[in-house]
């Protein structure tokens, strides 16, 4: 179906090279999932089938967005650690705050939070401290007999909170306690960084694709701090900033890059860089043939050149 319908050849992995591929290394679905980079012909014998796209091609970028994921999702790791620690130590200077009232003054503002919450009750890893720091109160429906748990009393601080919550609840968190103590809390949480980094989290946790389309988007529009930070890099035009920045998950890989900058402390932001720096200089460009020349793909190439440039520039 590939070669006949779609157009892809087979020039550099054979055929049964990749009937192998897909059934050991990854399914059809998720390899063919890229072409969406490539241009179809739109006249003549070959229209509606690709323009030099050989298997291979699909191949390379799947492995070069696996490998990414990987270390991007360390980076988003690292960050919502770093906003951990620094929330815990910010409340623990505060003489107005005692690290339990906060939890119940949260939970009360954000009931969906408890709803959270009460679903992992049963969890294996949160299950022990939510049983420990929360009176449960087990309810069985009389029509389906299907149990839920409900919190009927808080006793938790804010430190274990912190473990049990979700990303995006921590998000809430720290902005919840910036609210109320401006002048306590120093980092800087804005809402059109960090929700791109909490989605970008989300594709690398449960293995999305993320360079399945590359191109520009009308509804990805960059706030300007994040566009200030990619313009100083050298070798970038304003044009091809613009173009890159529009595309979705370069956009959420650039602001992740910015709030790593922010956040996260010296020692473990030179290691992770210096891996991603590696992997961006060496394994993400080692075919970068397979895109390049007439016969290449602009889109493609531009792309993986544009986030080397800036892995390069803040490593």
């Amino acid at each position: 179906m590939l070669k006949d319908e779609k157009g892809i050849t087979f020039s550099i992995m054979s055929e049964t090279e990749a009937a192998e591929y897909l059934s050991k290394r990854n399914n059809y679905m998720r390899t063919a999932s890229y072409r969406k980079n490539y241009a179809k012909h739109e006249t003549g014998m070959q229209v509606g089938k690709y323009i030099n796209l050989d298997f291979a091609y699909l191949a390379e970028l799947s492995n070069i967005d696996f490998y990414l994921r990987e270390h991007l999702l360390k980076m988003c790791i690292d960050i919502e650690h770093a906003l951990k620690v620094a929330l815990l130590a910010e409340i623990e200077q505060n003489p107005q705050e005692d690290g339990y009232k906060i939890v119940c003054d949260f939970l009360e503002k954000y009931p969906q939070v408890k709803r959270s919450i009460e679903q992992k009750a049963d969890a294996i890893f949160t299950g022990d401290l939510i049983n420990k720091y929360f009176n449960l109160c087990y309810v069985v429906d009389s029509r389906t007999n299907a149990c839920s748990v409900k919190i009927i009393n808080v006793d938790c601080p804010v430190w274990v909170l912190a473990e049990i919550i979700s990303f995006g609840d921590l998000i809430k968190l720290c902005e919840f306690y910036s609210t109320n103590y401006r002048q306590f809390f120093a980092v800087a949480l804005d809402r059109n960084i960090i929700n791109p980094v909490k989605s970008l989290r989300n594709a690398c946790a449960h293995n999305n694709c993320l360079f399945t389309s590359l191109r520009p988007s009308k509804t990805t529009r960059p706030p300007q701090v994040i566009s200030r930070m990619a313009a100083r890099v050298p070798g970038i035009s304003r044009i091809e900033r613009t173009k890159k920045l529009s595309s979705r998950p370069v956009f959420e890989i650039i602001c992740l890059l910015y709030e790593y900058q922010l956040v996260v402390s010296p020692k473990v932001k030179e290691n992770r860089m210096a891996a991603l720096k590696e992997f961006a200089d060496g394994r993400m460009i080692k075919h970068m043939d397979y895109f390049t020349g007439d016969d290449g793909n602009q889109l493609v190439e531009s792309t993986l050149l544009f986030i080397r440039k800036e892995v390069d520039f803040f490593s």
